[in-house]
């Protein structure tokens, strides 16, 4: 069986064509002129960051993730805009009520089991009026008409390719690869909100939706192959299997998918909501 080179972090998908282009016209949607200070939020390498930066040089921004790993990649990297980097939760932000004018989360929110903490949180630190802006691509609706059998068959391919590397291991004297059910909520589990859900929500805690918009990201296989690799995705879609193998399974056989299904490219919707903190803050002795 042929061996794959995995790099399991963000940063490769990051780096594609595809999703910096989409994450670059999401935030030319944005109205940014008055934002001085900006939080972004699970920042990841700073992919946001550079992108604002393209045309809003004269901001500053916050960075926070918690994921070492990301930071560390950012740290290293020594090319983002960001200009103070934290590690911490979102249900518990390390910042001052009222201190940030904009608050930007790319293709993160659906990791955050509780997002009514998350919207307590950002309005927070949100001036009066100040912006919060998201967009990814888990969500009720985010699946274009007829695309759902290529994720059938991503899936059922990266599970044949796990069976057969199992029994190879085993054939040659070797562990083979061990899955725990339950110990990871599977990709399904959850119900996604739709875009309605989030503006309610949304409403529930204190923002004004501006604008709710599902761009169409056209996804190839190169695409497929990093963000498959991605060990937080690949945890969740291939639950229970150990990471590193998950990780290896849904990059080798994402161009096979693909060619099964005579694709060469899939269209998926990414929503995009931006809104503002509506009231005063409260008073602060």
């Amino acid at each position: 069986m042929t061996k794959y080179e995995v790099n399991m972090t963000y940063e490769p998908f990051a780096k594609e064509p595809e999703y910096i282009e989409a994450n670059r016209a999401f935030i030319r949607t944005m109205d940014l002129e008055s934002s001085w200070l900006i939080l972004d939020l699970a920042c990841g390498i700073g992919t946001m960051a550079d992108l604002i930066l393209e045309f809003r040089p004269q901001v500053k921004i916050i960075g926070l993730d918690l994921s070492h790993e990301s930071l560390r990649l950012t740290q290293m990297s020594g090319t983002n805009g960001l200009n103070l980097l934290l590690q911490g939760t979102a249900y518990s932000l390390p910042l001052k009520g009222g201190s940030v004018d904009t608050v930007i989360m790319g293709n993160s929110i659906h990791l955050l089991a509780e997002p009514d903490k998350l919207l307590q949180e950002v309005r927070r630190v949100l001036r009066p009026e100040g912006l919060f802006a998201f967009n990814g691509s888990f969500y009720a609706g985010t699946f274009a008409p007829n695309t759902e059998p290529f994720y059938h068959e991503w899936v059922k391919l990266a599970i044949l390719y796990l069976m057969n590397k199992d029994r190879l291991l085993r054939q040659n004297g070797q562990p083979g690869i061990p899955r725990k059910r339950g110990t990871v909520s599977g990709a399904f589990s959850h119900r996604w909100p739709s875009p309605q859900e989030w503006v309610e929500t949304l409403r529930t805690h204190g923002f004004k939706v501006q604008s709710v918009y599902e761009r169409t990201v056209l996804m190839r296989q190169r695409s497929f192959e990093t963000i498959g690799a991605y060990g937080g995705f690949a945890k969740i879609i291939l639950s229970g299997y150990p990471v590193h193998e998950a990780s290896e399974a849904l990059q080798a056989t994402a161009g096979e998918a693909l060619a099964a299904l005579k694709m060469e490219q899939v269209p998926r919707f990414w929503l995009e909501i931006v809104a503002r903190r509506q009231g005063e803050l409260p008073c602060q002795n």
